[in-house]
């Protein structure tokens, strides 16, 4: 019999690769249209695999795992975000807080650089402001689109919003709604 080292070597990094992911072995063959006691077989080397049978696992493997990193991506709930600039009115930002029913806007400059954000709560406590910057805060997190979701859904306990930033810039937000 010819023995094929390269088989063997792929079966290794299919069953790290699997590990590393925490994707289930039972998971993994069900995507593959094989059995749970192949799958188990193929990872111990106790079955003889063809080409075919290991092309199979590694494209539903690659599946699983784009689909994983997918669906634990931060960029995968955040919502596009509305913000202003920190010269406009903060009766526009009360006006826009009541018409999208959101509690705060992200204040962002120029160049989209993040800032502070406005809540109703410093409206609230700043009667007398008359800009977006006289009544910011600054009580806010910041990840970025590709941060875990099971990290932003601990941040997001201790903080009204979590800014998500990538190259400096503003793309996305989450709030404690984006949870539920």
């Amino acid at each position: 019999m010819i023995d094929l080292p390269e088989l063997e070597r792929i079966i290794a990094e299919i069953r790290l690769e699997r590990a590393r992911k925490r994707i289930r072995s039972y998971k993994l063959a069900k995507q593959s249209g094989i059995s749970r006691s192949a799958m188990s077989k193929l990872e111990n080397n106790d079955l003889e695999p063809s080409y075919k049978l290991v092309y199979r696992v590694v494209k539903a493997l690659n599946w699983l795992v784009g689909t994983e990193e997918k669906t634990n991506a931060v960029r995968e709930k955040m919502v596009k975000p509305i913000f202003l600039p920190p010269d406009e009115s903060i009766s526009k930002a009360r006006e826009i807080m009541k018409k999208k029913d959101i509690s705060q806007i992200p204040i962002v400059d120029k160049n989209n650089n993040i800032i502070g954000i406005v809540t109703e709560k410093s409206i609230l406590d700043n009667p007398k402001g008359t800009v977006c910057s006289d009544s910011m805060e600054f009580d806010y997190a910041i990840l970025g689109p590709d941060s875990d979701l099971g990290k932003a859904r601990q941040l997001i306990r201790n903080t009204q919003i979590i800014l998500v930033v990538e190259n400096k810039k503003l793309i996305g937000l989450l709030t404690k709604a984006d949870f539920l």
